[in-house]
């Protein structure tokens, strides 16, 4: 797993910025020079590289099976725009109702609703490589450290899943992955959430 520390400070080395710039920018970007925020994000994007083709890191965003392997909520898609997404219900995941698609572009654009959120999935590269972006947009500020751990992992799992490695069954799975506690201290740390006001998981 990568660790969110290692990265926030491969982050500053490579913008030549301290590592709370870095949080700046994710938290508070109006605070920053633009050149300064046009650096930071410069140096996130070429941490999201991925070493697969977009054709291949959209059949992971897009097909159920693959979706088993990393995504929190897997789901069965209707391939366009207004297209139903169907979520599975599990013992291991929150029910979430019926969603649709918002963006289906392949293999470049994927929004679909996620609840009352939207997931956005961009992918930019050529035949061999790639970079992957995903945006989580919702109203409640306090969970931003929360999700933000969670797609921590969940991400992680992504690319154990495109280099092939065996994924654990769903029933093994505990009900906050190992790590998440940690991982969510860091980021209400980060996003200046108290403790004692972040939303805590949804209940199953």
């Amino acid at each position: 797993m990568v660790n969110a520390i290692i990265r926030l400070k491969q982050v500053a080395a490579l913008a030549g910025v301290s590592s709370s710039t870095v949080s700046r920018a994710v938290s508070k970007p109006h605070t920053l020079h633009p050149d300064t925020l046009k650096r930071v994000q410069a140096a996130i994007d070429s941490l999201d590289y991925v070493p697969f083709a977009p054709a291949r890191v959209w059949s992971a965003l897009t097909s159920h099976d693959e979706l088993s392997d990393w995504h929190p909520t897997p789901f069965d898609l209707e391939p366009r725009v207004g297209g139903r997404v169907s979520y599975r219900a599990s013992p291991q995941t929150p029910e979430i109702p019926q969603g649709r698609v918002l963006a289906f572009e392949p293999p470049r654009l994927l929004a679909y609703s996620w609840g009352e959120d939207e997931l956005r999935w961009e992918l930019h590269g050529d035949d061999g490589s790639c970079t992957l972006r995903l945006t989580h947009i919702f109203d409640d500020r306090l969970k931003a450290a929360r999700d933000a751990a969670g797609w921590h992992l969940c991400l992680d799992a992504l690319s154990r899943s495109l280099e092939g490695d065996a994924r654990p069954q769903r029933g093994s799975v505990p009900r906050l992955p190992t790590g998440w506690q940690r991982l969510n201290a860091y980021y209400e740390e980060r996003f200046e959430i108290p403790p004692e006001q972040a939303t805590p998981p949804p209940s199953l």
